[in-house]
């Protein structure tokens, strides 16, 4: 868990993310309450503690840093990579991952998961990929996916409404397992495992994948 100093430190750095909406009004209590969980269901699809876990993580879609500057600070020996699209949100990251004192273990990226999958130096190259409300299961999956190795996994916080849709995989086009669940007092988690590479037509052009859903 965060220290007391921490979590001072991490309130004062996502004021302005609370003033302008991004993070929400759930506490910084709750939010990191909510992340343990997510280190739980990362580390467990390694069978590892936090402080062995020393693995590459990629948050897509992370806006303000949720989750991946609270992982950071969770997961002592974690390097992690935060994407977003919206560079006025990844400022709200860049405060906290400066509050949390995690700048050496953290790169803040601004880009989009589909587009970066397609980059050498980001595909199949992480541990881990984990999202917090990026997308429909189907977008989410072809997004994370290509962007980890063969032997990693995919940890994702869903609505137990989308379960059905989590439950479809796996599916022939992508090398995945089934999904195991974990569940917390208010959020479930989608985990799975990447079987083997993802072949090179992943992922398909946005267009594309709004036209056919893998499922």
């Amino acid at each position: 868990m965060l220290t007391d100093d921490q979590l001072v430190s991490l309130e004062e750095a996502w004021t302005p993310a609370r003033a302008a909406g991004v993070i929400g009004t759930a506490s910084i209590e709750m939010l990191v309450e909510h992340t343990v969980w997510f280190a739980r269901a990362v580390c467990s699809s390694f069978s590892t503690e936090f402080d062995e876990f020393d693995g590459r993580i990629v948050d897509v879609g992370t806006g303000a840093g949720l989750p991946g500057v609270i992982l950071a600070a969770l997961l002592p020996h974690a390097e992690l990579r935060l994407v977003d699209a919206s560079e006025r949100r990844l400022d709200h990251a860049r405060r906290a991952v400066r509050a949390l004192g995690v700048a050496g273990r953290v790169e803040v990226v601004h880009g989009r998961g589909d587009e970066l999958a397609r980059d050498v130096a980001w595909r199949g190259a992480h541990d881990v990929a984990v999202a917090r409300l990026l997308a429909d299961p189907a977008e989410t999956v072809e997004q994370l996916v290509p962007l980890v190795r063969a032997g990693g996994a995919v940890v994702v916080a869903t609505a137990e409404a989308a379960t059905p849709r989590w439950d479809a995989l796996p599916v022939a086009e992508l090398p995945t397992s089934a999904v195991t669940w974990s569940q917390s007092p208010d959020a479930r988690f989608a985990s799975l495992r990447i079987l083997a590479s993802t072949p090179s037509a992943f992922p398909r052009r946005e267009r594309k994948r709004r036209q056919a859903p893998l499922f």
